[in-house]
């Protein structure tokens, strides 16, 4: 899944256990959000040997540009769920509805089947709706709560009950009101259904609402404080009826510690401590076993990297036991989920919870479990992984980074960057992959694009006092020399630069006005210590990428930006003159690559419909042919060391070629050029207009190295940068 927090919202149930007779082992079903890693959304799995090994029973919702999540109710054999948006930033959104949907047990096929979804709060553009709960009273009837977004930032937790099993739902009741952002939990115990519920950030009391299952749909009992200390978001809990007409909570108050509290049916008692570090990720996730509770939780050790999986046991008479370590593995352990009941005499207690090298990555759903007795678990031996198909390839995260913003990397393996938010003059450098940093040298000016020519040898477009130039390393960054004069010109990017023999070729551009200027293509014969233009090109505003046909030593350059300005061209004479092979608002590509066919592979960087961004080939002679549409711009084409290319697509802000609600930069590989899929996906920061994952480098491990700009976990800076391993 897309990071660690996928099991997010933690209130929610996410597991059921259900018994299917016939001497079957139990199944579990789990429902997981991918966040859109192999395409995938919310997925619904099975499990016979206790979430050990699953398999997919079906999509709840497949789309994976908005991130439901969903909350499970078994009832009998069958599986209610209502599912709804939850995600880190909430905006209105007619999308953000909620939906409640029967999945029902065949017996036949031993299988799982949906029924239509049924919509039970329909957002408008100006609102939305999230974090919607589901509980079943003692009559059968099914109620579903969620919170509608309102202009002024606040929240209102409306519900609404279907007495005829899910097939129509009655219109909303209105629960109460918070300031900011709410969340809670809606539980049934025994007779009566309760409301706990909080706020983000609120530093108030969590309030309750309670209604007996005897008195008419409407009627609720007042608004009141459950206890004095606020619950963390109002969502970081975990709550189980206690099969006594009370319930088990576990939460995260407003410091960010984990308490206990038992509610008998008419109040919550004193809290007990279960976790005193203090963490914004750490969550609880409990089971009750007969009197006795499990309680697992992560604790942190370093920020954002390194948790612990523990698991404490609170006894009938509210005693905690001593806490035992799970998972001590130096990983980001993030949101847990856990099956509300177990019968007595169960084996072991399993937990799942999200397990990524940091917050801000990539990750999978792990598992622990508090083993019982040393009888073997019951259900079938693990079936083998499949072989992956052949030509598939993808990217594993080996570190992430949010202090530095990446600038090259040259053949040696040396990563040069800049200090995140800080001083574009100062030249950070690593020489163990990106790990550890330490500083070159000033006095070249502002960075702007830096190309490694060899180890140790620099070229850079820097700036100073609005002016720009270009200029030359040997000393890998120490000091600076060569400076070429570019006035109000500069590089796009590392694409700006290419080689061919003994020549390095350097396409400029400029962004001071939309109307067509000259642009120039220099050239140096001598390692970048002098440059001469070798043309003028004076129908387009800006110079986005030049490559080099391997044999022939073509030339391919392609520039924009509107309808008369875009054009891929190519020159057969070192850049000295050129053929315009493509025109037209569908030849804006901010980067191409020459194929081992000839062909020019580009991928479009268009922004307005009818021209939705595609992936391309151009032919010397001029035959276009496209492979793929893409869902956003193009931002980057490269090779990937030992054979296949990698693409990177952006989002932006402006334009309407995006899918609703798709808000993410990607990465794109292929082992061929022709057959490409998606590996890795990066949310845009709240706020920016543009965010982008390009590949700009490779360690000599082979290694891929992967700058981040504006997406969501990379600091307040919004740049960093990720090193990928290819997986084949």
């Amino acid at each position: 899944m897309s990071g660690g927090n996928a099991l997010t919202l933690p209130a929610q149930r996410h597991i059921v256990r259900i018994e299917t007779g016939d001497n079957r082992p139990p199944t579990w079903l789990v429902a997981i959000q991918h966040g859109g890693v192999e395409g995938r959304g919310l997925v619904l799995y099975r499990s016979e040997d206790a979430l050990r090994t699953v398999r997919r029973v079906g999509d709840i919702q497949p789309n994976a540009a908005h991130a439901d999540r969903a909350e499970l109710l078994a009832v009998g054999q069958d599986v209610a769920l209502v599912y709804s948006y939850e995600g880190p930033q909430l905006a209105a959104s007619s999308q953000h509805d909620v939906y409640f949907q029967w999945w029902r047990y065949q017996p036949g096929a031993n299988t799982w089947a949906p029924e239509p979804a049924v919509r039970v709060f329909d957002a408008a553009a100006s609102t939305g709706y999230s974090r919607a709960l589901l509980a079943r009273d003692s009559n059968g009837r099914l109620w579903v709560q969620a919170f509608r977004l309102e202009r002024d930032g606040g929240s209102t937790a409306v519900v609404s009950v279907s007495v005829d099993g899910g097939l129509r739902f009655g219109s909303e009741q209105v629960l109460d009101t918070v300031r900011r952002r709410g969340g809670g939990r809606l539980l049934s115990v025994g007779t009566q259904l309760v409301f706990l519920y909080g706020m983000h950030d609120g530093w108030e009391p969590a309030r309750m609402r309670i209604r007996s299952d005897a008195d008419p749909v409407g009627a609720w009992g007042a608004v009141r404080q459950a206890f004095s200390d606020g619950v963390y978001h109002g969502a970081a809990l975990s709550a189980v009826a206690d099969g006594r007409g009370g319930m088990h909570l576990v939460y995260k108050d407003e410091a960010e510690k984990l308490y206990y509290r038992r509610f008998d049916g008419s109040g919550f008692g004193s809290r007990v401590l279960v976790e005193s570090s203090s963490d914004w990720a750490t969550q609880p996730a409990i089971t009750r076993m007969g009197d006795t509770l499990y309680v697992f939780y992560n604790r942190v050790r370093t920020l954002n990297t390194n948790y612990e999986l523990r698991m404490r046991t609170v006894g009938e008479n509210g005693d905690l036991g001593d806490a035992v370590t799970l998972d001590g593995d130096a990983t980001f352990k993030g949101y847990l989920n856990a099956v509300d009941v177990l019968p007595a005499g169960s084996s072991e207690v399993p937990c799942l919870y999200g397990d990524a090298v940091d917050a801000n990555s990539r990750g999978t759903v792990s598992r622990v479990s508090l083993v019982l007795s040393n009888e073997p678990p019951p259900g079938p031996e693990p079936e083998p992984e499949p072989e992956p198909e052949p030509g598939t390839m993808g990217l594993d995260l080996v570190r992430s980074n949010a202090t530095h913003e990446l600038l090259a990397v040259d053949g040696a393996g040396t990563v040069y960057a800049l200090l995140a938010g800080g001083p574009r003059s100062r030249l950070m450098a690593s020489t163990d992959g990106g790990v550890t940093f330490s500083a070159r040298g000033q006095g070249g000016g502002n960075l702007w694009t830096l190309v490694a020519m060899e180890p140790g040898v620099l070229l850079a477009v820097a700036s100073d006092s609005g002016v720009y130039f270009l200029q030359r390393s040997t000393d890998g960054g120490m000091t600076w020399g060569n400076k070429v004069r570019l006035g109000s010109f500069r590089a796009h990017g590392p694409r700006s630069f290419a080689r061919w023999g003994g020549t390095w070729f350097f396409l400029e551009t400029q962004t001071a006005t939309s109307s067509a200027v000259p642009l120039r293509l220099w050239a140096s014969t001598d390692g970048g210590a002098t440059w001469s233009v070798r043309s003028t090109l004076t129908e387009h505003r800006q110079g986005y990428a030049v490559a080099v046909e391997p044999g022939t030593g073509a030339l391919w350059a392609s520039l924009g930006s509107n309808a008369a300005q875009a054009a891929v061209l190519r020159s057969v004479d070192g850049g000295a003159t050129w053929t315009s092979l493509l025109r037209g608002y569908g030849a804006n590509a901010v980067a191409g690559v020459v194929h081992s066919s000839g062909a020019f592979l580009f991928g479009q960087s268009t922004l307005f419909m009818p021209e939705q961004p595609k992936l391309q080939t151009l032919s010397p002679a001029g035959a276009l042919s496209t492979l793929m549409s893409l869902p956003g711009p193009a931002s980057s084409l490269a090779p990937v060391p030992g054979g296949g290319w990698v693409m990177g697509t952006a989002w932006s802000g402006e334009g309407d070629v995006h899918a609703a609600g798709d808000v993410s930069a990607r990465l794109f590989l292929s082992a061929d050029g022709v057959s490409w899929q998606e590996v890795r996906r990066y949310e845009r920061m709240p706020g920016a207009d543009l965010a982008r994952a390009d590949v700009w480098g490779a360690l000599p491990s082979g290694e891929l190295v992967v700058r981040v700009e504006d997406a969501n976990g990379f600091g307040s800076a919004g740049v960093g940068f990720q090193v990928l391993r290819v997986r084949r």
